[in-house]
C-alpha cells in the first residue's frame, strides 16, 4: 500500500471507524515500517520482558520479515499496516513509538493517543527540516504528518534539545532527554567470541577485533582505504601479526565495494549477520568511520576510534554538519595507509581527554534507560 492509500484509509477510520485507542496497546515502529532495528527494536523488547500490563505490537510490514519474526517471538506481536484491518489494529494502539516515520499516516493523530519520537541517533549531520536538500513540498508534508503528530522527541543530552527542537520545528519543551533504548546493550557484558563465533564459524584465532562503518554517499561509491600507499598484502600481513580481525559494515547498497578485500582477518558485517549492530559494539576494540554517528553511541564504551573523511569537503557540502567535524571527532585521521597502520596499533592512548569531552556532550544518558522510558510513559497515561 502507497503512502497516499495509507494517507485516505487512516483518515477514513480515524474520523469514522470510532475506534477507542487503548492506552495499555503500545505499537512499535521503525524504517518504512518494514525493518526490525534501531531504538523501536530494543524498547519493544524490554516491554515484550518486563511490562505485562502492556500489549506490545510492532509494525513489520516485510511479510517475510514478519514471518521469521512470529516465529522466533510470537505470532501475536507483529502485525501490518498494509490493509484496513492492518490500519484499524495500529490505531487502537494509545501509545506510538517510532524510530523513523509512523506506524499509519495521517494529521492529528496524536490527539488520540501519544506519539513518541525515540529517533535513532545523535544529529551529528542536518537532519529532518534542516537538511539543506529537503524540497518545499516535502517540508510541509514533514510538518503536517511527523512534526505535529509527535507528543515529545528522546535525545541524549540537554545540549542537543535547542538542535532537536529546530530539526523537527517543534518548541523545546517537547523535545526529552530520556536517551537510547538501543544503548542500553553497551552497559552490559557481551560475550565477543560467542557472538562473533555464531556469526562467523570459521574465524582465525584472534586477541583484537576492529569494526569499519563508513557513512553512505549519494555521490559515489565509498573508498574504504583511500591511502594512495594502501597495499592489500600489507594490510593482511599486519592483521595476521597483530592477531587481530577487521569487520567492514557498509550500507546495504554498497555490500560490494567489501568484496575486493574480504578474506581471512577481514569479514564482511552486514545486514544478514546483523541488522542491528548497535547492540553489541562493545564486542569490538575500535571503531573505524567517518561522518556516521555510530560513533557517538561508542563513545559510551571508552574506546579507540579512527576517523577517514578522506572526502571532506564534498560530503559536507551536500549535508552539512550541525557541529565543527574536528571538535567533535576525537581520534586520529590518518592521511597515509602507515599512519593507518599505526593508528590500529597506537602505543598510547593520546586521545582519551578527548573522548571524555565529546562524550559528555552528546552522551548526558550514560546508564541503561529503556526502564525510566516506560516508567514516565507509564505515568503519562494514569
Amino acid at each position: 500500500m502507497g503512502k497516499a492509500k495509507n494517507l485516505l484509509f487512516t483518515a477514513c477510520l480515524e474520523h469514522f471507524g470510532q475506534i477507542r485507542p487503548d492506552s495499555h496497546i503500545w505499537l512499535f515502529s521503525s524504517t518504512d515500517n518494514s525493518h526490525y532495528n534501531y531504538n523501536s527494536r530494543y524498547l519493544f523488547e524490554y516491554v515484550k520482558e518486563n511490562l505485562p500490563e502492556i500489549t506490545p505490537l510492532f509494525v513489520i510490514n516485510d511479510p517475510e520479515l514478519r514471518n521469521s519474526l512470529s516465529s522466533k517471538y510470537g505470532k501475536q506481536y507483529f502485525i501490518e499496516t498494509e490493509s484496513i484491518q492492518g490500519i484499524r489494529q495500529a490505531l487502537s494502539a494509545g501509545v506510538w513509538f517510532t524510530s523513523a516515520g509512523l506506524p499509519a499516516y495521517g494529521t492529528g493523530l496524536h490527539k488520540k493517543r501519544l506519539i513518541i519520537n525515540l529517533w535513532h541517533g545523535v544529529p551529528l549531520k542536518k537532519i529532518a527540516l534542516l537538511d539543506p536538500n529537503l524540497k518545499k513540498a516535502a517540508r510541509i508534508y514533514f510538518k503536517k504528518i511527523f512534526s505535529e503528530n509527535y507528543t515529545c522527541i528522546l535525545t541524549t543530552s540537554h545540549e542537543l534539545i535547542p538542535l532537536m527542537a529546530r530539526s523537527f520545528a517543534v518548541s523545546e519543551d517537547k523535545i526529552k532527554v530520556w536517551g537510547q533504548p538501543r544503548n542500553d546493550g553497551l552497559f552490559q557484558k557481551n560475550d565477543c567470541r560467542k557472538i562473533l563465533g555464531q556469526l562467523f564459524p570459521d574465524l582465525p584465532e584472534y586477541t583484537k577485533t576492529v569494526l569499519y562503518a563508513p557513512t553512505f554517499r549519494d555521490y559515489g561509491q565509498v573508498q574504504l582505504f583511500p591511502f594512495k600507499d594502501f597495499d592489500q598484502e600489507q594490510l593482511e600481513a599486519f592483521l595476521e601479526e597483530k592477531n587481530m580481525l577487521l569487520f567492514i559494515r557498509t550500507h546495504v547498497a554498497e555490500q560490494g565495494s567489501a568484496a575486493p578485500y574480504l578474506g581471512k582477518r577481514i569479514r564482511f558485517l552486514g545486514n544478514e549477520q546483523a541488522e542491528d549492530v548497535t547492540g553489541i559494539l562493545n564486542i569490538f576494540d575500535c571503531l573505524i568511520t567517518d561522518y556516521s554517528s555510530i560513533y557517538i553511541d561508542y563513545l559510551l564504551t571508552d574506546k579507540p576510534m579512527i576517523f577517514l573523511p578522506y572526502d571532506r569537503q564534498q560530503y559536507l557540502d551536500g549535508r552539512g554538519m550541525n557541529f565543527d567535524y574536528d571538535d567533535v571527532t576525537p581520534g586520529p585521521k590518518p592521511e597515509t595507509f602507515n599512519d593507518f597502520l599505526d593508528a590500529l596499533s597506537p602505543k598510547e592512548d593520546f586521545w582519551k581527554s578527548e573522548r571524555t569531552r565529546v562524550n559528555r556532550l552528546f552522551n548526558e544518558i550514560q546508564h541503561p534507560c529503556a526502564a525510566d522510558i516506560c516508567n514516565k510513559v507509564l505515568k503519562m497515561i494514569r
